[in-house]
């Protein structure tokens, strides 16, 4: 996502990766997923933009399971793309592309529909001053959020780093042997992330908190560590020519039980431990849980897409596309048509899927017919 490169890039082998395409599209179906679970979970944090007074514990749960997955499958894709996208253009070209295809949707995100989500959090607690009053001293101030624009901003950021740390001509080596990561590597990767989430958990900023850094990077900063390394790992992973032929396609049994367990592990300790330990004990368990979880789940879900892409060309080929413009849409589209089912008596599970539904079915439409006609393509 996040650029037009996508499974289209030839990863050292000539060869489309239709399945990690239809992989992004499955993601992007998880996040509205999320949101839209919020509006019906017990337990609905005051802030949130749309409440129905009726909820399930049922969707609580799944709040907790969609977020712990999702992004670092993103991250670590885009981590995977990005050595083929700068290896055919130079440097400046690369980041070029990055700002326009990234950096100005992200802008026009920010400021341009944000300001409503954040409009919508501060009525929850306080009476919403005039629009330009909000902006001046409200926005940009206690109320500031990128809402799920923060994620283009995080992805342009990393971009920009790595194609100043690399060169172009050395972004897909030619002499470099497709392999598997060691144990070791793997292992290293996950205990620094879970050291990392645990030191900011415990003694920096909870979970959920949020850090803005000059109104530009706006990130959760018990997570970004973890942000950093799947991106990392999603690039070595494009360089060692994983999921074609020749390189590592990681093992579904091995990957899919650890995916398994530890979602398994998380959702018991947070719905069943929790109340019961200590603060450090509860900081070591949200670290280790939540780390197994947002490192084996793309890794299971790479190599079980990639192994059944064939069926599943149509899925990436119809969202593929519109995947971007979903994603930067969905909010906008969502939140509306979950307001406006809050008074009908259906089954709030009825809601939730038809909420989802019509959000994708509309953002694909409005992708195609608004946001792939803006000029300069950026989307």
């Amino acid at each position: 996502m996040a650029g037009q490169d996508g499974a289209r890039v030839s990863v050292g082998t000539g060869g489309r990766l239709d399945g990690l395409d239809a992989l992004r599209v499955v993601v992007v179906f998880c996040v509205i997923a999320l949101h839209a679970a919020m509006t019906y979970m017990a337990y609905v944090p005051q802030w949130w933009y749309v409440i129905d007074p009726r909820n399930s514990l049922f969707f609580t749960i799944l709040v907790v399971f969609l977020d712990s997955f999702p992004m670092t499958t993103l991250f670590f894709l885009s981590g995977y793309f990005s050595p083929p996208s700068l290896a055919k253009r130079t440097r400046g070209a690369f980041i070029s592309d990055k700002l326009r295809h990234i950096g100005i949707p992200w802008v026009l995100g920010v400021l341009l529909v944000a300001p409503f989500f954040a409009a919508a959090t501060m009525k929850a607690y306080l009476p919403l001053p005039s629009a330009a009053e909000f902006m001046r001293t409200e926005f940009f101030g206690r109320f500031y959020q990128q809402g799920h624009y923060w994620y283009l901003g995080i992805l342009l950021f990393f971009q920009i780093v790595y194609a100043l740390a690399v060169e172009p001509g050395k972004a897909l080596p030619k002499n470099l042997k497709p392999g598997a990561p060691g144990p070791a590597r793997l292992i290293s990767i996950l205990a620094l992330s879970m050291a990392c989430f645990f030191l900011s958990v415990r003694y920096v900023k909870p979970v959920d908190d949020w850090l803005n850094v000059g109104y530009v990077l706006y990130f959760q900063p018990a997570r970004i560590v973890g942000y950093v390394l799947i991106f990392a790992l999603g690039v070595y992973g494009c360089r060692r020519r994983w999921f074609t032929p020749g390189g590592w396609t990681p093992s579904l049994v091995l990957w899919g039980t650890l995916a398994a367990v530890s979602s398994c592990a998380m959702l018991y300790w947070k719905f069943a431990m929790a109340p019961a330990l200590g603060a450090t004990a509860n900081a070591i368990c949200n670290a280790v849980l939540y780390n197994l979880v947002a490192f084996s789940i793309p890794l299971f879900l790479s190599s079980l897409f990639m192994r059944v892409q064939g069926s599943l060309l149509k899925l990436g080929r119809r969202f593929g596309p519109t995947s971007y413009g979903t994603y930067w849409l969905h909010q906008i589209v969502l939140m509306p048509a979950l307001y406006v089912m809050l008074n009908l008596g259906l089954p709030i599970g009825l809601k939730w899927a038809v909420g989802i539904v019509a959000t994708i079915t509309i953002c694909q439409v409005l992708t195609n017919r608004v946001l792939k006609k803006i000029p300069g393509k950026i989307f």
